[in-house]
Protein backbone atom coordinates (compact mmCIF):
# COMPACT_ATOMS: atom_id res chain seq x y z
CA UNK A 1 0.00 0.00 0.00
CA UNK A 2 1.06 3.87 -0.63
CA UNK A 3 0.91 6.71 1.47
CA UNK A 4 -2.04 8.31 -0.38
CA UNK A 5 -4.02 5.21 -0.16
CA UNK A 6 -2.86 4.85 3.77
CA UNK A 7 -3.83 8.19 4.40
CA UNK A 8 -7.10 7.70 2.39
CA UNK A 9 -8.05 4.79 4.91
CA UNK A 10 -7.22 7.06 7.75
CA UNK A 11 -9.86 9.74 6.60
CA UNK A 12 -12.24 7.15 6.45
CA UNK A 13 -11.47 6.23 9.66
CA UNK A 14 -11.66 9.50 10.88
CA UNK A 15 -14.96 9.88 9.23
CA UNK A 16 -16.69 6.87 10.80
CA UNK A 17 -15.11 7.84 13.61
CA UNK A 18 -17.21 11.03 13.83
CA UNK A 19 -20.72 9.01 13.48
CA UNK A 20 -20.12 7.10 16.61
CA UNK A 21 -20.03 10.43 18.98
CA UNK A 22 -23.22 11.52 16.71
CA UNK A 23 -25.34 8.57 17.14
CA UNK A 24 -24.26 8.53 21.08
CA UNK A 25 -25.08 12.17 21.21
CA UNK A 26 -28.17 11.45 19.26
CA UNK A 27 -29.87 8.12 21.03
CA UNK A 28 -28.92 10.38 23.99
CA UNK A 29 -30.88 13.57 22.76
CA UNK A 30 -28.08 16.06 23.11
CA UNK A 31 -27.63 15.91 19.10
CA UNK A 32 -30.92 16.43 17.33
CA UNK A 33 -30.21 15.69 13.45
CA UNK A 34 -32.45 17.63 10.54
CA UNK A 35 -34.44 15.03 9.28
CA UNK A 36 -34.76 16.83 5.88
CA UNK A 37 -30.51 17.63 5.88
CA UNK A 38 -30.15 13.59 6.52
CA UNK A 39 -32.67 12.10 3.93
CA UNK A 40 -30.94 14.75 1.44
CA UNK A 41 -27.47 13.32 2.50
CA UNK A 42 -28.60 9.96 2.67
CA UNK A 43 -29.27 9.47 -0.74
CA UNK A 44 -26.74 12.19 -2.29
CA UNK A 45 -24.19 10.32 -0.69
CA UNK A 46 -25.33 7.04 -2.22
CA UNK A 47 -25.28 8.42 -5.27
CA UNK A 48 -22.01 10.44 -4.90
CA UNK A 49 -20.06 7.31 -4.04
CA UNK A 50 -21.23 5.51 -7.14
CA UNK A 51 -20.12 8.40 -8.95
CA UNK A 52 -16.74 8.88 -7.24
CA UNK A 53 -16.11 5.37 -7.76
CA UNK A 54 -16.90 5.69 -11.85
CA UNK A 55 -14.71 8.34 -12.65
CA UNK A 56 -11.62 6.68 -10.97
CA UNK A 57 -11.21 7.27 -7.19
CA UNK A 58 -9.43 4.65 -5.93
CA UNK A 59 -7.08 6.26 -3.00
CA UNK A 60 -9.95 8.36 -1.76
CA UNK A 61 -12.71 6.03 -1.97
CA UNK A 62 -13.25 5.09 1.53
CA UNK A 63 -14.44 8.75 2.71
CA UNK A 64 -17.63 8.31 0.44
CA UNK A 65 -18.43 4.98 1.40
CA UNK A 66 -18.00 5.69 5.33
CA UNK A 67 -20.31 8.94 4.48
CA UNK A 68 -22.83 6.88 2.61
CA UNK A 69 -22.86 4.43 5.54
CA UNK A 70 -22.94 7.05 7.86
CA UNK A 71 -25.42 9.21 6.34
CA UNK A 72 -27.81 6.28 5.97
CA UNK A 73 -27.18 5.55 9.84
CA UNK A 74 -28.00 8.95 10.89
CA UNK A 75 -31.05 9.40 8.41
CA UNK A 76 -32.58 6.48 9.91
CA UNK A 77 -32.00 7.67 13.53
CA UNK A 78 -33.07 11.19 12.80
CA UNK A 79 -36.30 9.43 11.58
CA UNK A 80 -37.20 8.80 15.03
CA UNK A 81 -34.80 11.19 17.19
CA UNK A 82 -34.39 13.93 14.70
CA UNK A 83 -36.11 17.34 14.32
CA UNK A 84 -37.71 19.57 11.33
CA UNK A 85 -39.69 18.77 8.32
CA UNK A 86 -39.43 19.62 4.72
CA UNK A 87 -39.24 23.07 3.17
CA UNK A 88 -39.29 24.01 0.05
CA UNK A 89 -35.44 23.66 -0.36
CA UNK A 90 -35.59 20.62 1.02
CA UNK A 91 -37.93 19.31 -1.14
CA UNK A 92 -36.24 20.89 -4.04
CA UNK A 93 -33.23 19.37 -3.80
CA UNK A 94 -34.98 15.66 -2.75
CA UNK A 95 -36.72 16.01 -6.43
CA UNK A 96 -32.99 17.26 -8.07
CA UNK A 97 -31.37 13.92 -6.61
CA UNK A 98 -33.97 11.96 -8.13
CA UNK A 99 -33.82 13.67 -11.76
CA UNK A 100 -30.09 13.47 -11.68
CA UNK A 101 -30.44 9.78 -11.07
CA UNK A 102 -32.82 9.92 -14.57
CA UNK A 103 -30.52 11.78 -16.52
CA UNK A 104 -27.59 9.57 -15.08
CA UNK A 105 -29.47 6.17 -16.00
CA UNK A 106 -30.01 8.18 -19.68
CA UNK A 107 -26.92 9.31 -20.37
CA UNK A 108 -24.51 6.66 -18.83
CA UNK A 109 -22.11 9.91 -17.66
CA UNK A 110 -21.56 9.61 -13.72
CA UNK A 111 -19.77 13.38 -14.08
CA UNK A 112 -23.45 14.49 -14.44
CA UNK A 113 -24.73 12.24 -11.26
CA UNK A 114 -21.88 13.68 -9.58
CA UNK A 115 -21.85 17.35 -9.91
CA UNK A 116 -26.05 17.27 -8.93
CA UNK A 117 -25.69 15.27 -6.27
CA UNK A 118 -22.52 17.05 -4.61
CA UNK A 119 -25.20 20.78 -5.25
CA UNK A 120 -28.07 18.54 -3.41
CA UNK A 121 -25.32 17.26 -0.90
CA UNK A 122 -24.52 21.32 -0.33
CA UNK A 123 -28.07 22.07 0.15
CA UNK A 124 -28.37 19.81 2.49
CA UNK A 125 -26.27 21.98 4.75
CA UNK A 126 -28.36 24.85 4.87
CA UNK A 127 -31.46 23.25 7.28
CA UNK A 128 -28.25 22.27 9.65
CA UNK A 129 -26.63 25.33 9.46
CA UNK A 130 -29.20 26.97 9.69
CA UNK A 131 -30.29 25.41 13.13
CA UNK A 132 -26.87 25.33 14.58
CA UNK A 133 -26.70 29.04 14.38
CA UNK A 134 -29.88 29.76 16.13
CA UNK A 135 -28.93 25.99 18.88
CA UNK A 136 -25.67 25.20 18.39
CA UNK A 137 -25.61 22.48 20.93
CA UNK A 138 -28.14 21.03 18.87
CA UNK A 139 -25.17 19.15 17.39
CA UNK A 140 -22.03 17.03 17.87
CA UNK A 141 -18.70 19.03 17.79
CA UNK A 142 -16.96 16.30 18.50
CA UNK A 143 -18.44 14.25 15.40
CA UNK A 144 -18.11 17.28 13.06
CA UNK A 145 -14.58 17.56 14.30
CA UNK A 146 -13.54 13.89 13.44
CA UNK A 147 -15.22 15.07 10.24
CA UNK A 148 -13.54 18.04 9.34
CA UNK A 149 -10.07 15.96 10.32
CA UNK A 150 -11.47 13.43 7.79
CA UNK A 151 -12.49 15.30 4.88
CA UNK A 152 -9.37 17.20 5.23
CA UNK A 153 -7.33 14.21 5.33
CA UNK A 154 -8.80 12.90 2.13
CA UNK A 155 -8.23 16.02 0.24
CA UNK A 156 -4.52 15.33 1.40
CA UNK A 157 -4.97 12.05 -0.33
CA UNK A 158 -5.86 14.06 -3.48
CA UNK A 159 -3.53 16.44 -3.55
CA UNK A 160 -0.42 13.65 -2.68
CA UNK A 161 -2.43 10.72 -4.74
CA UNK A 162 -1.93 9.24 -8.39
CA UNK A 163 -6.16 9.60 -8.96
CA UNK A 164 -6.06 12.59 -11.30
CA UNK A 165 -9.09 14.61 -13.30
CA UNK A 166 -11.91 17.00 -12.46
CA UNK A 167 -14.21 14.77 -10.75
CA UNK A 168 -11.40 13.26 -8.15
CA UNK A 169 -10.60 16.47 -6.76
CA UNK A 170 -14.33 17.73 -6.83
CA UNK A 171 -15.69 15.85 -4.10
CA UNK A 172 -12.73 16.36 -1.30
CA UNK A 173 -13.01 20.40 -1.99
CA UNK A 174 -16.80 20.57 -1.60
CA UNK A 175 -16.41 18.26 1.60
CA UNK A 176 -13.70 20.50 3.39
CA UNK A 177 -15.73 23.54 2.31
CA UNK A 178 -18.91 22.64 3.53
CA UNK A 179 -18.26 20.70 6.44
CA UNK A 180 -16.11 23.52 7.40
CA UNK A 181 -18.75 25.85 6.74
CA UNK A 182 -21.03 24.14 9.32
CA UNK A 183 -17.69 23.48 11.82
CA UNK A 184 -17.04 27.28 11.83
CA UNK A 185 -20.72 28.16 12.77
CA UNK A 186 -20.45 25.51 15.77
CA UNK A 187 -17.50 27.01 17.20
CA UNK A 188 -17.88 30.07 16.84
CA UNK A 189 -20.83 29.24 19.53
CA UNK A 190 -18.37 28.06 21.49
CA UNK A 191 -16.72 31.49 22.33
Amino acid sequence: MDLPYIIGIIAGIFLIGGYIPYIKDVLSGSTKPNRASWIIWSLSTAVILIGVKETGTNEAIWVPIADAVGCFVIFLLAIWKGVGGWSVTDKVAFAICLISLFIWWVTGNPLIALITNLCIYVSGYIPTIKKSIRHPKSESLTAWSLFLIGVILNLVTVIIGTDTGFAVWLYPIVLVLTVGTLYYFLIRSVR
